[in-house]
């Protein structure tokens, strides 16, 4: 909860932000280009989700991990690159100068989305979580690992953030339509004992539709720790999906406007969510409506 015992308030999705103002293809790759390419683009959105009240905005590093900078042929580009996404997150706090407002790391899977398999070792993909925490340590507050579909993800994630002294939040996707296994097929339960013994400051799930993150909330809480979650906008995420694809192949549903999406995050924070947001999808008028919903309850 933010000091005023009101649920967090994290920001929506910012890749499809990006592609939807700056009318780029290739969705991962333009997010990552944006970097570089429209740097202003990126520290706009930031501060328009802190215009409409987040509490945490979250650095567009989701595609810039060093496995999926390489298969574009732009790893030497990475450390630069991951830099450069957390000085503009701090560049729009700071022109913000608004008390308490934080920058989370977006710490995504390091090779591809929704999969249970990985080319690097468990120590190789601790150290890599370790090395983007270590870039991105000058910038931000909470070391946020999302979209993490296996306890080998995120037991990394986690152990590379032991001892660094910052908040951490552990983020893990579902399968779709109100499911709790994580897409790599685990039960949600079991990895969430798994978590626990890192101590992490809180337990989300997200990119997934909002009546698992609905189902989820149960076994979130019976970890004791701060709970919550932020949903994406798709029809549905395929099991067989595959991430060297775009997402902007997924179907959009059509009843997750504002208010739509409001209604769903109010049942989350009836059944005890302490932090709540958006994910692919989701914008700034998402964010603004959430808001008032914290803010006045409906």
């Amino acid at each position: 909860m933010a000091p005023d015992g009101k649920p967090i308030l994290l920001d929506g999705g910012m890749g499809q932000e990006i592609y939807n103002r700056g009318g780029k293809a290739g969705y991962g790759e333009w997010a990552v280009a944006a970097l570089y390419e429209d740097p202003d683009l990126v520290r706009e959105i930031h501060s328009d989700y802190i215009r409409v009240g987040a509490d945490v905005i979250t650095t567009n590093s989701y595609g810039t991990t060093r496995p999926r900078m390489k298969a574009v042929g732009m790893e030497d580009r990475f450390e630069s690159l991951l830099r450069r996404a957390g000085e503009l997150a701090a560049d729009a706090r700071d022109e913000a100068g608004r008390d308490g407002l934080r920058i989370a790391t977006s710490l995504p899977p390091l090779e591809a989305s929704y999969v249970n398999e990985f080319a690097l070792s468990y120590e190789e993909t601790k150290g890599q979580f370790a090395e983007m925490m270590d870039l991105l340590d000058p910038y931000v507050d909470i070391y946020l690992g999302e979209t993490l579909s296996t306890s080998f993800e995120a037991s990394a994630f986690l152990e590379a953030a032991q001892g660094r002294g910052k908040t951490t939040w552990l983020a893990l996707t579902l399968v779709d339509h109100g499911g709790t296994d994580l897409r790599g097929g685990e039960k949600l339960g079991e990895v969430v004992t798994q978590a626990r013994e890192y101590a992490p400051d809180a337990l989300l799930v997200n990119c997934c539709t909002p009546d698992s993150v609905y189902a989820a909330l149960p076994l979130l809480q019976e970890s004791g720790l701060p709970f919550g979650g932020y949903a994406n906008g798709f029809v549905e995420i395929p099991a067989a999906w595959e991430e060297r694809g775009s997402v902007m192949q997924l179907e959009t549903r059509t009843d997750l406007s504002p208010e739509g999406y409001a209604g769903e995050v109010k049942r989350w924070i009836e059944a005890g969510a302490a932090i709540v947001g958006g994910c692919c999808e989701t914008g700034p008028a998402h964010i603004a409506r959430l808001r008032q919903l914290i803010d006045i309850g409906e």
